[in-house]
């Protein structure tokens, strides 16, 4: 059977992700689902299902802080695909096909295990492992595209790719929610593995470069195109620390570490009003998520990424930033509309689409400030300074919960997307890669 799938993909004659405007849509589409899947487990139905079953505001602080921590630390797989690949079957094709199989082998395995809601120490030990093959998932990922995709493709593309992550948290969030409480955690993981084979192996399917190999034991060769190769450490740490230092790279720094706490607050006071303040039920709350994440994914793919690229990433950005905070800080000004599921339903979809808008045009400043010829270490560091902001979020929930209640929580996080959109009026209209001077 391996020597007839070998067979078939050395003869396919789909062309190569460097070539093709269309399939370089779709297959970042399919892969941001495939990252998706994971994501919705371990971001929200995992800790959703803890907080179902009686635990602590702490263990799920914990549990979130487990699934953030892997993705705060992007950088060091950035580093080793920056500086090791095998190159037969492109530059970040072999560290992407990899992580694959060690989240669909790591649900597998979740499943024989089978813990109970009570053996925290696991369900966390879970949850940090499916976030570290994710996460090096991600940066395989966003350095394919950053490489490989022309910038005036950067808004539509991103729209696309965020377009398919949202749809797989979506599916990841309200499917494994509804197994969870219906069928268990061995069900639940099953099923995931199961859905996430079949974007990952469409993946696998498609060379980054034409007359590479699709997979080690197929037929290829280097890419004569493939120009751009790290020579050391030092070079690719030193080119990283000189695009992070510029001017324009701080400041999106500063916009995705406080959009970074405001994302992890949201998403976590979310999940406690609705099942703690409304009495929803877990699997109640992922399906409206879902839902609500789904018609905002379908917004990004339509509109989104054509905004971005109409508009600029800048303007975007500073006014959906803006347009965020009263949206979201509106529901605080009477506790007396909390008892009322519609208005929470209207308020939740409402706020989704500036708060993914942002999100999307961040995704593109920082793809434009990246340094291409250490994009994996680079990007990574970008969005590791995102996911320092959820760990960030996770040590303070606790105590906006004693201080304030939810007014505190979802006050704190219509404030911070508020100053986010506030700094990037430092950012210029059109920031550009850096590039290493090689003379």
């Amino acid at each position: 059977m391996k020597k007839v799938a070998a067979h078939w993909l050395e003869r396919s004659s789909l062309p190569a992700f460097a070539d093709h405007p269309k399939l370089r849509l779709l297959l970042g589409t399919l892969l941001y689902l495939a990252q998706g899947f994971p994501q919705g487990i371990f971001f929200f139905a995992l800790p959703a299902w803890l907080i179902a079953n009686e635990q602590s505001t702490e263990v799920v602080a914990m549990a979130v802080a487990a699934a953030s921590l892997p993705w705060s630390f992007k950088f060091l797989a950035g580093l080793f695909m920056d500086r090791f690949s095998w190159l037969p079957m492109g530059r970040r094709r072999p560290w992407l096909v990899g992580s694959q199989t060690g989240i669909f082998a790591m649900l597998i395995l979740v499943a024989v295990l089978d813990p109970l809601p009570s053996q925290t120490t696991m369900i966390i030990a879970i949850i940090l492992s499916l976030s570290i093959l994710t996460a090096v998932q991600d940066v395989a990922l966003d350095a394919l595209v950053v490489d490989l995709t022309p910038d005036e493709e950067m808004g539509r593309m991103n729209g696309f790719m965020f377009g398919g992550k949202v749809f797989g948290i979506a599916i990841g969030m309200a499917l494994t929610s509804y197994l969870l409480e219906h069928y268990g955690l061995a069900t639940a993981m099953i099923g995931m593995a199961a859905f996430f084979i079949i974007p990952a192996g469409i993946g696998a399917s498609i060379r980054e470069r034409q007359g590479e190999k699709l997979l080690p034991w197929t037929r290829g060769r280097r890419s004569p195109d493939l120009v751009i190769e790290a020579e050391n450490w030092v070079t690719i740490l030193a080119t990283t620390l000189r695009n992070l230092l510029k001017p324009q790279s701080l400041v999106v720094v500063a916009v995705l570490l406080t959009y970074g706490i405001h994302q992890s607050l949201s998403d976590t006071s979310n999940s406690l009003f609705a099942i703690r303040q409304l009495g929803w039920t877990q699997s109640e709350f992922a399906n409206f998520a879902a839902i609500s994440n789904v018609v905002a994914g379908i917004f990004c793919i339509m509109f989104g990424g054509w905004a971005v690229d109409r508009f600029g990433a800048k303007r975007i950005s500073f006014w959906s930033g803006l347009v965020a905070a009263p949206a979201m800080g509106w529901y605080l000004i009477d506790t007396t509309l909390w008892n009322d599921d519609q208005l929470f339903i209207l308020w939740y979809a409402f706020k989704n689409i500036p708060y993914y808008l942002f999100y999307l045009a961040n995704l593109v400043l920082a793809m434009r400030v990246t340094a291409q010829e250490v994009a994996a270490t680079s990007f990574a560091v970008f969005m590791a300074v995102s996911t320092i902001g959820f760990t960030i979020a996770s040590a303070i929930l606790p105590f906006l919960e004693d201080f304030g209640g939810y007014q505190a929580m979802f006050g704190a996080s219509a404030a911070l997307i508020f100053v986010a959109g506030l700094f990037t009026l430092l950012l210029k209209a059109h920031p550009t890669k850096l590039s290493v001077d090689r003379s």
